[in-house]
């Protein structure tokens, strides 16, 4: 049996992680500072900033996986946060600290914000990595340190590129509940960038994915997104339709900027690799948040 050691477990995608590991069986440590999200989990109340209570914690237990999704996440401020700065130094002692007590594989939750935003099709392998941002360059950053100290114990290592999520629990202030919670309440609702293309996955299926990567043998960067572009207006017009509130959508077409480009997807074939595929269409994930919303 695993015994695996999922950080920030309580938050968004963290929750599906923890089930998604329970249900293939895995003995799971869920640390967040507010506590295992599922009784089933073994839960360790630590801030993961507090470098020797986490080390204390994993001499304790001796994880042989690790799932490390904590990170800063205030919406919209987190792009260029100084407290990036303590994750990346916190996150790689954290996984200094996993290898000296015998760890065996790890998964990180990486962002799709490190990729150079100039090209709109993103592939692990050639597309450079630029980011633009505090956030991208401190997790890109951390990226390259994880890769060189794994080499000398040779931990097995995969960076996990999230792409563009939602589902249940979502921030009010994302893209997807922001149209949606107004035409619930029959209110208008505006969309400013309708010609825009983005990859979207529900956060159930990125669990999926985390815990398909962790049972995996793949290394480096894999992309985790459905490999379906869509336009925002058409991701709009389904929430309409699902709210029965058609005619209180408006969608506008605003001009792509450096931090908002018109187009960007994921390549998936790395994903495709280890035997995901997506449990959602987008008709259907959009379809579970008006019962949740």
């Amino acid at each position: 049996m695993n015994r695996v050691l999922v950080t920030g477990a309580g938050g968004f995608i963290g929750r599906q992680v923890v089930s998604e590991l329970l249900g293939r069986g895995d003995e799971v440590h869920a640390a967040d500072l507010a506590g295992s999200p599922s009784s089933d989990a073994v839960s360790h109340r630590v801030d993961l900033l507090d470098e020797p209570r986490v080390d204390e914690l994993i001499s304790r237990i001796k994880p042989t996986h690790l799932v490390h999704l904590a990170w800063y996440a205030e919406h919209r401020k987190f792009w260029n946060s100084p407290l990036n700065l303590d994750w990346l130094t916190a996150s790689e002692k954290l996984f200094r600290s996993f290898t000296a007590h015998g760890g065996e594989r790890a998964v990180f939750a990486g962002t799709c914000a490190e990729y150079d935003w100039t090209h709109s099709h993103l592939r692990e392998d050639s597309t450079p990595s630029n980011p633009a941002t505090l956030y991208g360059i401190c997790k890109n950053n951390l990226r390259q340190n994880i890769e060189a100290i794994a080499r000398l114990p040779q931990v097995s290592v995969a960076w996990a590129r999230i792409f563009f999520l939602y589902g249940p629990g979502e921030d009010a202030r994302r893209f997807i509940p922001s149209v949606l919670n107004p035409l619930l309440s029959k209110r208008p609702a505006i969309v400013r960038n309708g010609s825009h293309v983005r990859d979207f996955l529900h956060v159930q299926d990125v669990g999926r994915a985390f815990a398909a990567i962790l049972h995996s043998p793949v290394q480096g960067v894999i992309n985790v997104a459905s490999g379906e572009p869509t336009k925002l207006g058409d991701v709009a017009k389904i929430l309409a339709e699902l709210a029965g509130a058609e005619s209180l959508l408006e969608i506008q077409d605003s001009p792509a900027t450096p931090d908002n480009p018109e187009v960007l997807t994921a390549d998936v074939g790395k994903l495709r690799s280890i035997g995901f595929v997506p449990g959602y269409t987008l008709r259907q994930g959009l379809g579970t948040l008006i019962g949740a919303t």
